[in-house]
């Protein structure tokens, strides 16, 4: 199955305030300034002046310790410096800037299924079918119908076909064990029968998924793939003839797909393959080799233009960058913490 689309091109990455970042750059040069040039020549709080000290600083252990301060202090500015850029970074917000091109088709299909007992045992293999169909689409919208009695949409048409594949699957699930009885079953299907004495209606259903199309102003082609047995009970409000020329009439397309004991029932299966050919549709028995793939060759030809639509755009930030410097940055502050306490505890320990 191939996308809908080319997929989300990148277009640029830049900083969506700009500003921001040029101002706390000049922020940092300043305060490193002030403190390399005013504070740079004050002494130490706290400092004590010593006469003589000459002989102090030659002392090995003397410069040893300065060597040390000079080495902390310069590891202690570079982290900060990295924390600082990171900030920074992060302040002024990177951004990718994402566009896709739309590569729509005005295609509708409408998968239309019989949920009625006398389906129960195949219904996951017409979902199996369905899924293989769908599997040989490219950009057309996908929707799900299930009807007995009364007909309810599991999905509405739509071209996300991630989506699409999802709930064929969830479905396929619900009728895996093919009991009526069951409560994935009875869930699934609940609010398709609301008279026990009418159910199966070929005719009604039909009928309600010619109705699930939608955009009726724009010029779409409208499919139907119907999956049924054709063994109603009692008495729905369309036949299987009207429902077939109210499908014609409003230029929808019918690919009927039966349930293999149809073909024990000469009169039904003949009134399923008529109805489709009124329609301009095909028809075949579920399991039939190719059959599938019919139905998918079948949709291509029908007429498809492309429309015009702008390409949709995106904007993602991206801060990896930023928080990946500030926490380098600060890992770094954490490290030469922890190593000048080490010193001192050894020093300390070494003063008598």
């Amino acid at each position: 199955m191939s996308d809908m689309s080319v997929g989300w091109q990148s277009e640029d990455v830049a900083l969506r305030w700009p500003w921001l970042v040029v101002a706390l750059i000049a922020l940092v040069v300043v305060l490193l300034v002030w403190w390399g040039v005013v504070r740079g020549g004050r002494p130490p709080a706290g400092a004590a002046y010593v006469a003589h000290a000459t002989r102090l600083r030659s002392l090995p252990r003397y410069q040893a310790l300065v060597q040390q301060r000079r080495v902390i202090g310069v590891l202690v500015s570079i982290a900060a410096l990295v924390t600082a850029a990171g900030a920074i970074v992060l302040a002024g917000r990177v951004q990718e800037r994402q566009t896709l091109e739309q590569n729509d088709r005005t295609r509708d299909i409408m998968l239309c299924l019989d949920a009625s007992g006398s389906m129960a045992e195949v219904d996951a293999d017409v979902l199996r079918e369905f899924r293989t169909i769908v599997d040989g689409l490219q950009g057309e919208r996908i929707g799900l119908t299930i009807w007995s009695g009364v007909a309810i949409t599991i999905f509405p048409l739509t071209d996300d076909y991630d989506y699409v594949v999802d709930q064929l699957a969830e479905a396929e699930a619900a009728f895996a064990s093919g009991d009526v009885h069951s409560d994935d079953y009875a869930l699934y299907t609940a609010g398709t029968v609301i008279d026990w004495d009418v159910q199966s209606q070929l005719g009604d259903g039909l009928a309600s998924c010619v109705q699930r199309f939608d955009r009726r102003d724009e010029d779409r082609s409208r499919a139907i793939v119907l999956a049924s047995d054709n063994e109603p009970l009692g008495e729905g409000i369309f036949t299987v003839e009207e429902a077939a020329e109210f499908a014609a009439d409003e230029e929808v397309v019918v690919h009927g797909i039966a349930a293999p004991l149809t073909a024990d029932r000469p009169r039904a299966e003949q009134q399923f393959a008529e109805a489709m050919s009124t329609t301009g549709g095909s028809f075949s028995l579920l399991g039939e080799d190719g059959s599938a793939a019919a139905v998918v060759e079948a949709i291509g030809e029908l007429e498809a233009v492309e429309i015009d639509r702008p390409p949709l755009a995106q904007v993602l930030d991206r801060p990896t960058a930023g928080t990946l410097l500030a926490g380098l940055g600060l890992a770094g502050l954490v490290l030469v913490w922890i190593a000048e306490a080490i010193l001192a505890f050894r020093g300390r320990r070494r003063t008598p």
